[in-house]
């Protein structure tokens, strides 16, 4: 899954209440052996998405991370990576 700045990635994705939404794939991330995604939500500048990439034979499926201690742990990564830059 690439994004650039000349071209980037916007995927059309479910959100938890089953409302379609094109999201823009700002930033891609490793931990713990998975990879994830930041997505900004198109449609509305205050939402953002933590996903999970997974590779599968009919390609890239991007999955909600529904584990609260998960995305905890993740934002905490994101926080830490945005300190380095």
């Amino acid at each position: 899954m690439e994004n650039n700045q000349t071209n980037p990635l916007i995927v059309e994705m479910t959100d938890d209440q089953g409302v379609k939404v094109k999201v823009e794939i700002v930033s891609q991330f490793e931990d713990g052996g998975k990879n994830y995604v930041i997505a900004n939500d198109l449609s509305n500048d205050t939402d953002s998405y933590i996903l999970e990439v997974r590779t599968t034979d009919a390609g890239d499926e991007l999955i909600s991370i529904d584990d609260e201690a998960e995305f905890n742990r993740l934002c905490k990564v994101i926080e830490s990576l945005e300190g380095e830059e």
